[in-house]
């Protein structure tokens, strides 16, 4: 299934925090009244090819979906609209510093490894390569004599 594509190019960027908390509501808030993160936090980037987008559901009339926009069920007309966007964010843990091997930090890994197993592959690079390592001298590869 390919991956849709969402028009960011009129959002604004946005700084986007990962707090590890169930917060019960959608929508603005101002942020700094409630939470004074600790300096714990890190700063993680989106590995590179990736963008993030703030999206909001928007209510579209009959008029509005007749341009192309894709909606819903029968009678709940919507389209999904970019409002931020983002290249980085930041992550916090309940009370300690972020781990290297905290999940979110191995799926952005994930990422960028999985590029690079899925990447074409030159077939004269790998048969130059294997050339490369028949020709590599028997001195280099053998293995010392017990005296």
């Amino acid at each position: 299934m390919a991956a849709r594509q969402l028009d960011t190019s009129g959002a604004a960027e946005v700084a986007v925090h990962l707090v590890p908390a169930l917060i019960e509501h959608n929508g603005p808030a101002a942020v700094n009244a409630y939470f004074r993160p600790q300096e714990s936090g890190v700063c993680l980037p989106l590995p590179d090819g990736f963008s993030g987008a703030v999206i909001e559901c928007r209510q579209q009339d009959a008029a509005e979906q007749a341009d192309g926009s894709q909606g819903g069920a029968a009678g709940a007309l919507t389209s999904w609209v970019a409002t931020g966007g983002f290249s980085h964010l930041h992550y916090y843990n309940h009370d300690s510093a972020p781990l290297k091997g905290d999940g979110l930090r191995r799926c952005l890994e994930w990422a960028e490894l999985s590029a690079q197993v899925h990447r074409a592959v030159d077939p004269a690079a790998v048969a130059a390569a294997i050339a490369a390592v028949d020709a590599a001298p028997a001195a280099a590869t053998a293995m010392p004599q017990a005296g």
